[in-house]
């Protein structure tokens, strides 16, 4: 019987057949797109605005890179959202013209982004064929803090222009959790629209928006094993004197996480050994509480039992220097981002110093792993239950901490969506040579850049600025 968990599961990049590359009639590329089902696409509105013969009947070219194979297609009616006041929008949604066959997608809400690794496959200047990116979902930003801000991923290619419209893909459930939208190389930053702001714009994605994905939290991925030496008192007991692993088996098609359930009679099954291999173990492996009733300490079956309920008992300790890794990864990050933001404004935010909680569970976790096979087994189990709950107290803590951070930046984070799209704006109406609107904003820009960056006065200059380019355009 083997206890072990196995791989985490997840989907490789390279089964991502949906991915698309856009063209012009010209041939020119202009971005990324998301194939979903029935021949649906998903971009952002600018890709398609900068095709050479842009108007309301643009015929745009989808490739799917993958499958080395096209479909032309149009904006369906209705599910155009160019760059709205405030820079918020820039979603499209086309279908082909013809019927495909081609393979799509899904979208999926991710109800606690932060912290979670995406990777996108876009396609930058001097990359026609398309390269890899990644990012870590920070927190809420953009223009109206609708968006989710993607930090750089060391060793990885930044997300840059040329990425726009491609699906940012959740690494650990491979699941399409929203649309890259901009970036700025120099901040090595950018921004993907989730799925909740997506369809908020374009009500017609509700029908390719599935299942949330798992919120990334620790958890042990097995159970625990208890082995019980003379009568049985649990809340489930199942009988298998006389039974072969066949005739126990439908104990594992009701089996949940939290399950409890006993095993009397061990040593007079059929084939003991074939019991705890096919029955035990997967209860175990699917994170149930599993007890082994045995008369005999000394049995055979006994005795192996004891060995696997070792295996299980390391397993479970390994599962929590897991999640010792995380919470020390998840500290850092907060920790990291406070002391931004404490030096990067002016009053200085009010906010606690972030506890040193994973280095307390580290010199514990070093203690619990010299004691696996001295410490009596039950004492063991008891144990880390403790310390599992602590872990996940502190996990907890760590995404207040990091939500009271994006808080203490949502002002500025608005401010700076509003300045660059607004920019943009005055950009499109043929004002970036008008010297007076020019120093308006080069004034905001310096404000917001300024470290410390006093919020309320720079509020005031981007307020200006974004005034003005109002009554210009």
């Amino acid at each position: 019987m083997s206890i072990d968990a196995g791989p985490a599961a997840g989907r490789s990049p390279d089964a991502e057949p949906w991915r698309l590359r856009l063209k012009d009639s010209h041939g020119t590329i202009l971005g990324a797109g998301i194939a979903l089902t029935g021949g649906a696409i998903l971009t952002c509105a600018h890709v398609v605005k900068n095709a050479a013969d842009f108007g309301d009947d643009v015929e745009i070219t989808a490739e799917w890179v993958e499958l080395g194979r096209h479909a032309t297609a149009k904006v369906v009616p209705g599910c155009w959202v160019p760059e709205l006041d405030g820079g918020s929008g820039d979603i499209t949604l086309l279908s082909t013209i013809e019927p495909t066959d081609l393979p799509g997608t899904t979208l999926h809400r991710v109800p606690a982004p932060r912290n979670r690794t995406v990777h996108a496959f876009g396609f930058p200047v001097d990359h026609d064929f398309g390269i890899w990116a990644s990012g870590v979902l920070a927190g809420t930003g953009g223009p109206g803090c609708e968006w989710i801000q993607l930090d750089h991923v060391e060793r990885s290619e930044h997300i840059r222009e040329g990425f726009s419209g491609a699906g940012a893909v959740d690494d650990g459930s491979g699941a399409v959790v929203g649309m890259v939208v901009s970036a700025y190389l120099e901040s090595n930053l950018a921004w993907i629209i989730p799925v909740d702001t997506l369809r908020r714009h374009v009500p017609a994605l509700d029908r390719w928006v599935g299942d949330d994905v798992e919120p990334d939290v620790w958890r042990p991925t097995i159970g625990v094993l208890v082995i019980q030496i003379g009568p049985l008192d649990a809340g489930r007991i199942v009988d298998a004197s006389g039974k072969s692993a066949a005739e126990l088996s439908p104990v594992l098609q009701s089996a949940t996480r939290h399950m409890s359930v006993g095993f009397a009679g061990i040593e007079q099954a059929r084939r003991p050994e074939q019991v705890l291999d096919d029955v035990v173990a997967p209860l175990v492996r699917q994170g149930a509480t599993v007890v082994l009733q045995f008369d005999d300490d000394s049995s055979p079956s006994a005795i192996l039992a004891k060995q696997w309920q070792l295996d299980a008992l390391q397993q479970r300790v390994n599962e929590l220097a897991r999640g010792v890794a995380q919470l020390a990864d998840h500290e850092g990050r907060a920790r990291r981002r406070r002391a931004m933001i404490r030096t990067r404004f002016t009053p200085r935010p009010d906010l606690d110093d972030i506890p040193a909680l994973a280095a307390d569970m580290e010199f514990t976790l070093a203690i619990l792993r010299s004691n696996v096979r001295d410490k009596e087994a039950t004492k063991l189990a008891r144990a880390l239950h403790h310390y599992e709950r602590k872990l996940v107290r502190g996990l907890d803590a760590m995404q207040r901490a990091a939500e009271e951070n994006d808080e203490a930046l949502r002002d500025f984070e608005l401010q700076r969506g509003r300045l660059i799209s607004y920019n943009a704006k005055a950009v499109e109406h043929g004002l970036m040579e008008d010297e007076s609107l020019a120093e308006l904003y080069r004034g905001a820009l310096l404000a917001l850049e300024a470290h410390p960056c006093e919020l309320k006065a720079a509020r005031a200059l981007v307020d200006a600025y974004v005034a003005e380019v109002r009554r210009r355009t």
